[in-house]
């Protein structure tokens, strides 16, 4: 293929995973794109994304015409990879969410920088969750990512949840999970935990 199309196969290539892991979470080529579907934590479908940049920012939106609720992106495995490690994390957008995915880490994806009221108590089946802290960037957080940390944290606690809530700050230079990984493919698992450790040891963020 030599247009400039996003496809699968080339979000997959981007982010350094197999086809086949984005597959199976859902990701399909169609003519403007790539589509998928967010998904309830009970498995009902709500509203549908397409991707047709390497990018989030500027390049997903909402498909046309599509009236499902929005709602936060999860998947069983990533809600299983959470009661098992005991910790939620909670990313913008979908792209860590594959990352972390693939590696059997846990993580649920706001959809948006301004739906973050779509964390349902659902997304949060554990004792302990770290917001993961961005790199300011203007598309993604018109308001700032300090605005955006709070506001989640904020919509955590009117949940009722009372566990843990932790800022997951990854590194100097380094963004989000998927960024970690391509940094460091081979020690990026390691690169999570020590990040979890360290934001454990920075304290609970408050609302």
């Amino acid at each position: 293929m030599t247009d400039g199309r996003v496809t699968v196969a080339r979000l997959a290539e981007a982010k350094g995973l197999p086809v086949e892991a984005l597959r199976r979470f859902g990701l399909s080529d169609v003519d403007e794109g790539v589509r998928f579907t967010y998904v309830a934590p009970g498995g009902t479908p709500g509203r549908t994304r397409l991707r047709t940049g390497m990018r989030g920012a500027g390049g997903s939106a909402w498909m046309p015409g599509d009236a499902h609720p929005v709602v936060a992106y999860c998947s069983a495995d990533g809600l299983d990879n959470a009661r098992s490690a005991g910790y939620q994390i909670v990313v913008e957008g979908e792209s860590d969410c594959w990352t972390a995915w693939h590696h059997g880490l846990p993580a649920v994806g706001i959809p948006g920088s301004d739906h973050w009221d779509a964390l349902a108590p659902e997304h949060l089946p554990v004792g302990e969750v770290f917001v993961q802290v961005e790199a300011d960037n203007a598309q993604t957080y018109p308001d700032g990512v300090a605005g955006y940390v709070a506001a989640v944290v904020r919509r955590i606690r009117i949940l009722g949840f009372t566990g843990r809530v932790h800022e997951l700050k990854l590194g100097d230079g380094i963004s989000d999970l998927s960024d970690l990984y391509g940094s460091d493919p081979d020690g990026f698992t390691a690169a999570v935990s020590q990040a979890l450790d360290r934001s454990r040891l920075a304290g609970e963020e408050t609302p």
